[in-house]
């Protein structure tokens, strides 16, 4: 057993190798004390346990477990798990915590939450309407109108995440079971994704010519980068006609924020083709024009993109236009992201392989590539279905140096 001082808890192994530590509680009426257990693979990770186990007991959180509310335990979980998130997965799980969870079920005490509560909290937020904007109304504005239904990811991501911290829950031995687990939860449909024909991206190309999006335009549609990824791009990324992923803008509240990608395979290199390389000199010229333009207004970022005084161009803002661009563009609307979508239809059509194709993407596994475009490469494999004859034909061409 490892000695440790009073009331720091105490750490043993188990007959069957495993790690055990406990804490006391609190004294009952009687003068027996009250201990809380938790267990693990390894002493490292019982010290982990028992470390947030000591930090509980000072906050009076383990007092009596069963007075603690679930809006308790998800300010605890929180605190103690964010610590290495990014500042946006933070500010989206302190959203959905504030907006659907602690409206619900932040009253009910945790160890009485069941399978049954959690059930219900999904089938009224189905039937629940995302809230208003929260902007200052002027004197004599109309109430605000109510917002569309939370869709079926909304309310699916809502789930994913108390279940999460139910099972945080568990780890601490403050409850016995994850409710979520229990819980048949909403599907969630695949949303289809638009492309434009090869005739629409050429009249896309022919509209922007002029246009201050030109050189986004054509990067995105030659190399499949994100929204983010485009409004955080610097000039210092791209070296020797490659493109080094390394930082992307994403939305933090409603604050633009320059952060490194979220996972490994994000941070990517992408080789530029020749074409591209000349939509880039173009739009670096362009840019020279407008910082002469701005003055003393203008901000240095050394972005690639930024907005007309150098700052970081917000994502919202680059969607909205988008959208003006494509209507005086007169081409069919497709979301920004469906960009992506048309850069991998294209790339599939013309024999990109998948490996490959997930490099450029930014997917982990090549297998997420043929998940999300599986009916693609179908498509080409079509394309590429050869007859008998045409076997035939080919092998006796081969076996006769002098077939044409």
């Amino acid at each position: 057993m490892a000695k440790r001082s009073n009331g720091e808890g105490s750490i043993y192994q188990l007959a069957d190798g495993t790690w055990r530590a406990s804490i006391t509680v609190q004294t009952d009426g009687l003068g027996r004390p009250k201990r809380k257990s938790v267990r693990g693979r390894t002493q490292k990770q019982v010290r982990e346990k028992l470390r947030v186990l000591q930090r509980l007991k000072e906050e009076n959180a383990l007092v009596d477990p069963s007075r603690m509310t679930v809006k308790d335990f998800m300010d605890v979980w929180m605190r103690d798990t964010t610590l290495d998130l990014k500042a946006s997965t933070v500010q989206k799980r302190a959203d959905i915590i504030k907006l659907y969870v602690n409206p619900h079920l932040g009253l009910k005490h945790l160890q009485k939450l069941t399978p049954l509560d959690v059930q219900q909290w999904q089938t009224t937020l189905l039937a629940s309407r995302r809230q208003p904007s929260t902007r200052k109304r002027k004197a004599g504005d109309p109430p605000p109108e109510p917002g569309p239904p939370l869709s079926p990811t909304t309310v699916a991501g809502a789930l994913t995440l108390l279940g999460t911290a139910m099972k945080h829950a568990m780890q601490l031995g403050l409850i016995y079971r994850n409710p979520v687990e229990a819980v048949k939860r909403v599907k969630v449909a695949r949303r289809e994704f638009q492309v434009w024909e090869p005739s629409e991206v050429q009249a896309l190309i022919a509209a922007v010519l002029d246009d201050r999006l030109y050189g986004l335009v054509y990067l995105a549609l030659t190399t499949g980068m994100r929204r983010g990824e485009l409004c955080g791009l610097r000039w210092s990324d791209i070296q020797r006609g490659v493109i080094h992923v390394q930082q992307s803008c994403v939305l933090v509240g409603n604050q633009a924020t320059l952060t490194t990608p979220k996972t490994k395979a994000s941070r990517r290199r992408i080789p530029l083709p020749p074409d591209t390389l000349d939509a880039l000199r173009v739009h670096r010229d362009r840019q020279a024009l407008e910082r002469d333009t701005a003055g003393d207004e203008w901000q240095e970022h050394g972005l690639v993109f930024p907005t007309s005084v150098g700052t970081v161009y917000h994502p919202r803002n680059l969607l909205r236009d988008w959208y003006v661009l494509l209507d005086s563009a007169k081409v069919r609307r497709i979301r920004i992201h469906d960009i992506r979508h048309t850069y991998a239809s294209l790339a599939i059509y013309q024999g990109l392989d998948p490996k490959v194709l997930a490099d450029r993407m930014g997917h982990s596994r090549a297998s997420i590539s043929l998940d999300i475009y599986g009916h693609v490469f179908e498509e080409q494999r079509d394309r590429a279905a050869i007859s008998l004859k045409d076997l035939v034909t080919r092998a006796d061409r081969n076996s006769d140096p002098l077939a044409p």
